[in-house]
Formats: C-alpha cells, structure tokens, sequence
C-alpha cells in the first residue's frame, strides 16, 4: 500500500491552523461556521474529523463529504448515525496518507453527499482534501483543545499544501 508520509520539518507546521481558526466550543464555533457556509456560497464542504462531522450534522449544515475515524484524541468513540448517498470504507495509518485515502477522496468529492469511514486515522487527510476540491470550497477539521479551522481552496492555499506533500516521502 503506498503512503506518503510528512516531512519531520513539516510535522509542526502541520500542527497550525492551515486556515482561519474560529477558537471556542463546538456550542461557539458552529453559529460561525454555518454563517460562513451561507456567505460563501461553497460549492463542496468537507468535515475532516469525527466530532466537527458530528456537529455540522446537528447543526444543520449541509456537507458534502465527511471524513471520519470514530476517535476523538486517539479514544474510540461511539459512531454517529449519519445517512449519506455513498459510504466508503478505507486504511489510512496514523501519520500517512495513503493513495487509496486520497484517491477515495477525490473520488467521494464527486458524490453529492458522502462519508469516508478510515480505519485508521483521519488527521492528515485534511491535506488531500484541500487539494481535491473545487476553488472556494471549504475543508473544516478540529484543533484539538482550540476550535475549527476553515480552510476556503483557492489557487494560492492549493500552492501551499502542495509544497509541503512535494516534501513528503513515499513509503
């Protein structure tokens, strides 16, 4: 199975927000980002992340495509109910993203509505995702103990993320 795996460089750059960081509460974030997702008039929104998957759907956003592990800070926990058009199923190692991961991405962003259950882990998968969508789409994960990141796509971020996957190795 290939897999590329992060530069050791780019492991803390990864750690910050790759887009705009709403801080607060699932109950303070969410208000936000459904405001943001009226005004924009995103064409794809991609969740990455079991609990902001979770909160965009008892929020009432509308979301393309989720992507989730069922854990929350490297805990099992109980899978949501969520009911979509395409469910797919892949394997994704912590600290990797795999081609079938990224393939599936790209391939789920075509489906109206989808979900990606990994096995696995589901944190770097964000990176594919950004690279995948449509311009001024929105990719929306956690950070951990600090709120959402909204990432809009666009030419420029797109350039961003691919420098640090050039600096990725293949496994």
């Amino acid at each position: 199975m290939t897999s590329f795996r992060p530069a050791p460089s780019d492991l803390v750059l990864l750690k910050t927000p790759l887009g705009q960081l709403f801080p607060g509460t699932p109950t303070e974030t969410m208000p936000k980002l459904k405001l943001l997702v009226q005004r924009s008039k995103t064409s794809k929104l991609t969740t990455v992340g079991d609990v902001v998957s979770r909160e965009t759907l008892a929020a009432g956003i509308q979301v393309s495509l989720r992507i989730v592990d069922h854990m929350t800070l490297r805990k099992r926990i109980s899978p949501v109910e969520i009911k979509v058009e395409r469910t797919y199923k892949v394997r994704n190692p912590a600290g990797v993203v795999t081609k079938e991961a990224w393939d599936t991405i790209r391939e789920a962003l075509k489906d109206r509505e989808a979900l990606i259950l990994v096995d696995g882990e589901e944190d770097l998968l964000a990176i594919p995702a950004v690279l995948e969508s449509p311009d001024n789409a929105l990719v929306v994960y956690g950070q951990p103990s600090e709120g959402l990141v909204v990432v809009t796509t666009s030419a420029e971020k797109k350039s961003e993320v691919r420098k640090i996957v050039n600096r990725m190795t293949e496994e």
